[in-house]
């Protein structure tokens, strides 16, 4: 399954980029992550790892690209990949848009309750992606 959500933050891209580069801020609009183990000296950085703990389950990222610009990682727990690219652009001086594009792989049984899950983890990715914007604005 694959899906693209395209939003609008009221901060600068400048912002953005230094509220998005560290990983300590993901709890801001993952209310679910319990806690990121780091797998390395240089989170978020192009081929870094780590444990993400959420209440229910836990997901190894890992970082496939990273730029100023664009960001892929891929998450992966027993039955499921997911991958997502973010791409920023400035819109203006004080305006960032962001395309988040998402694939989700299920495999074993997983793919039993496909629709059901697929929906399920789409509307969780959105609310993630809601949160997130959210938190930005805030600044």
């Amino acid at each position: 399954m694959r899906f693209t959500k395209e939003i609008v933050l009221d901060q600068p891209i400048e912002r953005v980029r230094v509220l998005t580069s560290d990983p300590a801020h993901v709890h801001h609009w993952q209310p679910d992550l319990v806690s990121i183990t780091q797998h390395g000296e240089n989170p978020g950085a192009a081929g870094s790892t780590a444990t993400l703990t959420y209440r229910k389950f836990s997901l190894e990222e890992t970082v496939l690209a990273a730029t100023a610009d664009e960001r892929t990682s891929r998450y992966e727990t027993r039955g499921m990949v997911h991958t997502i690219t973010n791409r920023y652009s400035a819109i203006d001086a004080h305006t960032t848009r962001l395309v988040c594009d998402s694939e989700i792989e299920l495999s074993g049984l997983l793919k039993l309750g496909r629709k059901l899950l697929e929906k399920s983890l789409r509307e969780q990715s959105e609310r993630n992606l809601d949160n997130f914007k959210a938190f930005i604005d805030a600044g």
